[in-house]
């Protein structure tokens, strides 16, 4: 028996990513420590402490995060038609999108996308390594080597 693969990306990602954490977590220390090498005033460092931490709260709380990526119907041109299960403060929302660009790194994939539904807006979405399966991966990979020749 033979299993046979969809030729459409249908990829769940997982909301969590160390690699997204771990990049926070060294800016945040790069600024504490260049904080420390500037002889503040105790108050001065509270309040670089208290502008990081609401900093990295508004970040990860703000934006909608992508959770699922669904590639259009293979009659449909490639960057027309997607949907994105997104979620939002207020649950999660289905939307439809042009994919306007991809670019692909060694731990990242980064999405451009016009929004059509449910409102006009551009939206960018990065999906690190470890957010999705090993052949997630190398789909979006191949993905984003297509759209970029």
């Amino acid at each position: 028996m033979t299993l046979l693969t969809s030729l459409r990306i249908d990829t769940a990602i997982q909301s969590m990513s160390y690699i997204r954490v771990l990049l926070y977590i060294s800016v945040m220390s790069t600024m504490l420590i260049l904080a420390y090498f500037a002889s503040l005033a105790l108050w001065q460092y509270g309040l670089i402490l208290v502008v990081l931490v609401a900093t990295a709260i508004y970040v990860a709380m703000s934006r909608p995060s992508l959770l699922h990526l669904s590639q259009p119907p293979l009659n449909q041109r490639v960057d027309k038609q997607w949907q994105l299960l997104m979620r939002l403060g207020r649950g999660e929302q289905l939307w439809q999108a042009h994919l306007k660009a991809v670019h692909r790194y060694q731990w990242a994939i980064h999405f451009e996308f016009n929004v059509i539904e449910p409102y006009h807006r551009s939206l960018s979405a990065t999906v690190f390594r470890d957010q999705v399966s090993a052949e997630q991966w190398r789909e979006l990979s191949i993905l984003a080597n297509v759209m970029n020749h």
